[in-house]
């Protein structure tokens, strides 16, 4: 999630931009096998290596993903990687219009062999089903209510700032409402 939303970030960082690109490979390679097999060490490097560069990338930005786990996070003192996890469906819908450019390298460095959004959302929901993330905020315990409150809390996270898309509070409470409901 940190390469990902580092990635998405407006604008152009040589260094941010391509570390992020090489943690989205190395994640999306080591991931699987990591969770599946945790004594492999092999693995568990390249998913070390990998986070690493995704917390170096981050140094771009973040975006709303990371705003609303934040306050999510805070409230309801979920796991601050699982809420990324769960929040990100809802955020990337949200986002997809200003994806464009980005899509071709990330389904590149997922080794995706489509480039659209469909295939990447597509692959996204996959790996998050095959790792049994839950579906929704709401499986986290974040009721529908909290949305407006959550909503006016993330828009002053520093995060939100650098969302791929801008956002109003209007547009938090929305995908946060999506993401405690629908989810994935």
């Amino acid at each position: 999630v940190h390469a990902m939303e580092a990635y998405c970030v407006p604008g152009f960082h040589p260094q941010c931009d391509g570390t992020a690109l090489e943690a989205i490979k190395l994640i999306s390679r080591w991931l699987r096998i990591a969770v599946a097999d945790p004594n492999n060490l092999e693995a568990r490097g390249g998913m070390q290596v990998g986070a690493c560069l995704g917390g170096i990338a981050f140094l771009k930005g973040l975006g709303l993903v990371h705003a609303i786990s934040h306050m999510v996070g805070a409230d309801y003192d979920t796991h601050h990687g699982l809420t990324n996890a769960v929040v990100l469906p809802a955020v990337t819908r949200f986002n997809a219009p200003m994806l464009t450019e980005k899509l071709a390298p990330m389904t590149a460095a997922l080794g995706l062999e489509g480039d659209g959004y469909e295939d990447f959302y597509r692959a996204l929901c996959t790996l998050l089903d095959e790792l049994d993330i839950p579906r929704t905020l709401a499986d986290l315990g974040v009721p529908l209510s909290a949305a407006p409150e959550l909503a006016r809390k993330v828009h002053r996270d520093a995060a939100a700032a650098t969302n791929a898309r801008p956002v109003s509070v209007a547009d938090i409470e929305a995908v946060i409402e999506e993401a405690i409901v629908n989810g994935r």
